[in-house]
């Protein structure tokens, strides 16, 4: 054998190699599940050797950041924030355009997945600034000024860096604004008849951690994704 045609072969090999392990895109996912089929979308963005992962259905009610993503010798793995399951675990073998593994939850139900790169969807962009999504429906408790818990629901929706929404709570309804996500940063505005109160905070997968403030004080709270 050539010494040309040996490193032709390690080429392609390499080049080949290379394509598998390309995980980075929007994939179109289902999950067999023993309580049915799950279909989602799930997005994986590479930067700097470093991998983030969403996953987005209207069954989810909107998008779920991925805790704990890795991607090592073609697999891809990590765990999903879902409801009051728990963190469920997913672990994927990427093979060019096909992405298939399974999933594990902390009951010890499991199942298969199996998911095929969408070439229609725009590249996936690097993850940094604004790649927080806090779309969907959060469970959130404050910390009263004078003591006490006050637990309220945030109905959110974002588009690029703004969001809008409402939240409820026992006493009613009032709607945000000037909802905005810098980088891992959430910060809005509730209008109430006593003034404007604001709140900020941190998203870090399926949690919401910050404090609030406004006319009658202020306080922490902590959120979760429902």
């Amino acid at each position: 054998m050539s010494k040309v045609f040996r490193l032709t072969l390690a080429l392609a090999a390499s080049m080949a190699l290379g394509f598998s392990a390309d995980v980075a895109g929007t994939w179109k996912m289902s999950a067999d599940a023993p309580d049915g089929v799950h279909k989602f979308d799930l997005v994986v963005k590479e930067a700097g050797g470093s991998y983030t992962a969403r996953a987005q259905s209207d069954e989810m009610g909107g998008s779920l950041d991925m805790q704990e993503v890795a991607f090592k010798d073609g697999t891809l793995t990590f765990k999903l924030p879902y409801g009051g399951v728990g963190l469920i675990d997913f672990k994927l073998k990427v093979d060019a355009d096909s992405l298939k593994g399974s999933f594990t939850t902390p009951q010890g139900d499991s199942g298969t997945v199996d998911g095929k790169r969408d070439k229609g969807a725009a590249p996936a962009a690097a993850s940094g600034a604004g790649s927080v999504n806090v779309t969907g429906k959060w469970k959130l408790v404050a910390k009263a000024p004078g003591g006490g818990d006050i637990p309220a629901t945030l109905e959110l929706k974002q588009e690029g860096s703004k969001v809008s929404g409402e939240i409820s709570t026992d006493a009613g309804e009032a709607p945000i604004s000037d909802g905005k996500v810098e980088g891992s940063q959430f910060s809005f505005k509730i209008p109430l008849g006593d003034g404007t109160y604001e709140v900020t905070g941190t998203v870090t997968g399926s949690e919401f951690k910050g404090e609030y403030k406004g006319p009658s004080g202020g306080g922490t709270f902590t959120a979760s994704k429902s």
